[in-house]
């Protein structure tokens, strides 16, 4: 396990709860939640579909609003955090636009800023490994090369905080895998803070310092754990003890609190 500065969080959500309305009825999909997240360090929300997930990230990234509790970065409104371009977003589908080739899908959010910086988007995609598919077209595309085009597009702006929603939830297990082990790889060079949405109890141990543990009907906290691994994540932490003993702690507790 990385030694993370605990001292001062980059992000806290405190007792943020979230309601929608249905025909006048009250839809509580999330119930005061509260967590911390600590600089450089990958935090895994793990929980079965429908627990409100999604909409943590959502209201993070400022798409939505608490219907009560308050959210900061560093101490400020997440709101300003949002407009300085300091969050990063990667949705379950890539979210590609189909008439721009792979360069300028990557390029799209600096343009929005009004830059170029051709360098910084050569960048992202010697490190996503996109060298070579440059000029293509997202429908030439694998499902793979499009999750990695989705994530160079996010890291272009070199964000202080990446969002990551099941990004790869409709990718074969095969590759999955191996993206795992490339985000994480990613991660230690770039040093950023990573919050990771899956319902996948293995891919949350495998790159995770730490997981946040979800319940249903409403969305709720019932877990939090250290990841307790000192070992490289390679391809072959997956065969070892140690990685079983943490996939085992997890579904303990979901066990435990969800019977």
């Amino acid at each position: 396990m990385r030694f993370i500065n605990k001292t001062q969080p980059i992000l806290e959500l405190e007792k943020v709860s979230k309601v929608y309305q249905n025909n006048r009825i009250p839809n509580i999909a999330l119930s005061e939640i509260s967590f911390q997240v600590y600089p450089q360090e990958i935090v895994s929300i793990l929980g079965p579909s429908g627990c409100g997930k999604t909409t943590i990230l959502r209201l993070i990234c400022n798409i939505i609003n608490p219907t009560k509790g308050k959210i900061t970065c560093r101490n400020s409104d997440i709101k300003n955090i949002c407009e300085e371009g300091k969050i990063g977003l990667v949705p379950q589908s890539s979210a590609l636009m189909p008439n721009r080739t792979v360069k300028s899908n990557i390029r799209l959010p600096l343009e929005i800023k009004g830059k170029t910086e051709s360098k910084k988007v050569l960048k992202f995609i010697d490190l996503l490994g996109l060298r070579g598919f440059e000029d293509y077209f997202p429908d030439q595309l694998s499902g793979g090369m499009k999750q990695r085009t989705a994530i160079a597009r996010a890291l272009v702006y070199e964000p202080e905080i990446l969002l990551m929603d099941e990004p790869f939830a409709s990718i074969d297990e095969i590759l999955r895998e191996k993206l795992n082990v490339e985000l994480v790889k990613i991660n230690r060079k770039l040093k950023q803070t990573v919050i990771f949405v899956t319902h996948n109890i293995e891919e949350a141990v495998f790159i995770s310092d730490r997981i946040l543990i979800m319940s249903s009907n409403p969305g709720k906290i019932i877990g939090e754990i250290e990841v307790n691994i000192n070992d490289e994540r390679d391809y072959e932490l997956r065969t070892k003890n140690v990685f079983y003993s943490e996939v085992k702690k997890i579904r303990k507790t979901f066990k435990r609190e969800l019977c």
